[in-house]
C-alpha cells in the first residue's frame, strides 16, 4: 500500500494549492498559477519559472499531480484534497503547540477571528448540535 504524503505546505505552497483547488476537477497550466498568483496584490510578481519549480516540490512531496495535456504546457491536478490537507495541518498544530488539545486552539481562534455576531451564533448552533448528538450517543 502506497505510504500517504505527510502535508505540510508552506505559505506560498498554500496559496499555489488554492489555486489548484479551487480549479475543482480541471488540471491547471503552471501559467494559470503563476497568473493567478500574480493578480493578488503582490510586491513583486512570481517568475514563470519560480512558479514551475512550486509546483514540482509539490508534485514531488506527493500533493499534486503531472497529467496529461494538449500541447507542451504541464498540467497539475491536485492528489490531496483541501479537506484532508487542512485535517492534517491542524492535526499537527494541536499536537505542536497544544499537546494534543483542542479547546486551546478553538479558544484562540474565537478570541483573534474578530467573528460578526452572526457567525458566534453559527458557531454557538455548531456547538449545540454537538451536544445533542453526544447526549444521543451517550
Amino acid at each position: 500500500m502506497a505510504k500517504r504524503p505527510r502535508i505540510a505546505l508552506t505559505k506560498l505552497e498554500g496559496e499555489i494549492m488554492r489555486i489548484v483547488w479551487n480549479a475543482q476537477s480541471d488540471a491547471v497550466r503552471v501559467r494559470d498559477v503563476a497568473d493567478a498568483l500574480n493578480r493578488r496584490r503582490r510586491s513583486k510578481p512570481l517568475a514563470y519559472n519560480t512558479v514551475q519549480t512550486m509546483l514540482t516540490i509539490l508534485k514531488d512531496k506527493g500533493i499534486v499531480r503531472l497529467v496529461e495535456g494538449p500541447g507542451r504546457a504541464h498540467y497539475y491536478r491536485a492528489r490531496v484534497s483541501r479537506d484532508r490537507a487542512s485535517r492534517h495541518m491542524v492535526g499537527e498544530l494541536v499536537d505542536r503547540l497544544f499537546d494534543g488539545r483542542v479547546q486551546p486552539l478553538l479558544h484562540q481562534l474565537i478570541d483573534q477571528g474578530d467573528l460578526a455576531p452572526a457567525e458566534l451564533e453559527q458557531l454557538r448552533q455548531w456547538v449545540d448540535d454537538r451536544l445533542r448528538d453526544a447526549e444521543d450517543d451517550a
